[in-house]
């Protein structure tokens, strides 16, 4: 039965998490031109685009997934202990966060064109990129719970890709709120938390 059920998540892993970063990437470096579009054309034209990505990874999944190592019961404890800290984090950040903004409807919206409110508190006053953390702590969690080797290689290939997301939306968001931002940016830490000296 598990052995179904980390294939069946390996394959689900396969074929939302690079077509997920695809539709980001699509976004991120062109909201300023997707925002005349407003968030219905433009999702109109980005989801097929990343759903027929995810189509060609499934077709290629047996490969694509790699070696089967099992299923390694110390591996599935270190992923359950993850996803309590991910459930706890994805807490702390939908706080602060409509859904809307979640999906990027208010970004692309005209309207995302105004400035707006940076976020520093909570949450967010801890790591500048909540959402981002839990994805990644997300991620590794899942490839140790599934444990194929082409879920590691993924992985791998994700944090780079993961890293230059970032810097794109960090580019966006000192456009935005220019120095508030960098004031921002040096004191909060973008995806590990510092340990702050008690007196």
């Amino acid at each position: 039965m598990i052995d179904r059920v980390r294939y069946f998540f390996g394959i689900l892993s396969l074929i939302v998490l690079p077509p997920g970063l695809l539709f980001w990437f699509l976004i991120h470096p062109w909201a300023r031109w997707w925002r005349r579009w407003g968030p219905l054309r433009t999702y109109f034209v980005v989801v097929p685009v990343s759903a027929a990505f995810g189509a060609l990874l499934f077709r290629f999944r047996e490969p694509l997934l790699g070696t089967n190592l099992g299923t390694n019961w110390s591996l599935v404890a270190v992923a359950l202990v993850s996803y309590g800290g991910v459930t706890w984090l994805e807490f702390q950040y939908w706080r602060h966060l409509s859904i809307a903004t979640l999906v990027g409807i208010t970004e692309l919206s005209p309207s995302g064109q105004q400035k707006g409110r940076l976020l520093q508190e909570g949450i967010y006053g801890v790591v500048r990129h909540p959402r981002y953390l839990s994805a990644g702590v997300s991620v590794i969690a899942n490839a140790l719970f599934i444990n194929y080797a082409g879920l590691y290689i993924l992985v791998l290939l994700l944090v780079p890709v993961g890293y230059l997301m970032i810097v794109l939306e960090e580019r966006e968001l000192i456009e935005r709120f220019g120095e508030e931002y960098r004031k921002y940016q040096r004191g909060v830490p973008r995806l590990i938390p510092r340990w702050r000296k008690t007196n």
